[in-house]
């Protein structure tokens, strides 16, 4: 195939990156198409033959992928990392689809409808050979990433061999009280106008914190990754609450889990500067007690000072969290495939950098 008809094109993200886009076929138009990220150091394809893993990163909500540094970070572990913006969200985001009067970026009212997206990206790997005949396959997400990617494994449960999960969102703020509350409120709403927009969006907070155009290091196109948050509609808050019900009744995964959390929120509508070393956006403890809900076999880490992305924290932090998903991708090469019948062990621990 010569150059000029490689679908992978250079991607924004520069050396080494290159993007892919994936027409999804009929759907809910403009939203039709999603992007694969995938990183190669030089663009240089890996040796034949060579045993590699293959990680999936998925996006939160309201976001992208732009870290390149968690790119390189897994590459080093022996992992070909590819990254996934889903329909409706980042790469796919053109002027003539913001243009567009119906559909609203990051809307959905199922979080299963990003099984296609994910079938896609797969598809992708297995055309690069990825993972290898003895490498592992990790789905990897963040916040409502996270959610989906758990999701995604509870459908599949022989796909995988590990679920790496950065604050995901499987938990209600406060208690699992405010859930059982909003969830049959909020489901009525959705039937009648799940995409209405509702008068509220997240707050800026977290967006000053990491990005460069604020009083963050992180390089993030605001069209993209805006600076408060999608327009929430019903139905997108129902599929969430609905999938956080389900995580609660227990997922009962097998395969080995790593949940990276921060060690606190400082959730509040008035900026503190407690927000540069917290979780503005989740509820940490609902993230932590529910990780037990996941399976069997859930490492739990939470480090002093991180933001609601791990690995967007300021560098010690996120070094600390880099050196424990590491040793948790190299250790997935040690230990025999998960069988679905025969769960491993329960770890919970906690490493402060």
């Amino acid at each position: 195939m010569s150059a000029s008809a490689d679908p992978w094109v250079p991607d924004v993200l520069g050396p080494g990156f290159r993007a892919r886009t994936v027409d999804l076929g009929p759907g809910s138009a403009p939203h039709d198409t999603a992007t694969v990220v995938r990183f190669r150091p030089g663009d240089v394809p890996p040796a034949p033959g060579r045993p590699r893993g293959g990680v999936l990163y998925l996006h939160g909500w309201s976001d992208y992928f732009f870290n390149a540094e968690l790119a390189r970070t897994c590459d080093a572990a022996g992992y070909a990392f590819y990254a996934l913006d889903l329909h409706g969200y980042g790469r796919n985001l053109t002027e003539q689809v913001l243009a567009e009067e119906d559909g609203r970026p990051g809307h959905t009212t199922d979080l299963a409808d990003y099984d296609d997206d994910i079938a896609a990206a797969f598809g992708l790997m297995a055309e690069d050979g990825v993972p290898g005949p003895d490498g592992r396959l990790v789905l990897m997400g963040h916040s409502t990433g996270g959610l989906t990617a758990a999701m995604w494994a509870s459908r599949h449960p022989d796909r995988l061999d590990g679920l790496a999960l950065n604050a995901p969102w499987i938990g209600t703020h406060g208690s699992d009280a405010v859930g059982a509350a909003l969830r049959p409120l909020v489901a009525r709403l959705a039937e009648q106008r799940p995409d209405h927009p509702v008068p509220a969006r997240l707050r800026s907070h977290y967006y000053r914190v990491i990005s460069e155009h604020a009083e963050g290091e992180w390089p993030i196109d605001p069209r993209w990754r805006p600076e408060t948050s999608f327009d929430i509609t019903p139905g997108w808050l129902n599929a969430v609450l609905q999938a956080q019900g389900e995580v609660a009744e227990g997922l009962n995964l097998h395969l080995p889990v790593l949940v990276q959390t921060s060690a606190r929120s400082c959730i509040r509508p008035w900026w503190s500067e407690a927000m540069r070393s917290a979780d503005t956006v989740l509820d940490v403890r609902q993230i932590r007690r529910h990780a037990s809900d996941l399976g069997t076999d859930v490492t739990l880490r939470s480090y002093e000072g991180a933001v609601h992305d791990v690995h967007l924290s300021r560098k010690a932090v996120r070094r600390a969290a880099q050196r424990d998903l590491v040793a948790w991708l190299r250790g997935l090469e040690r230990r025999r495939r998960p069988q679905a019948d025969t769960p491993g062990p329960a770890t919970r621990s906690t490493a402060p950098p």
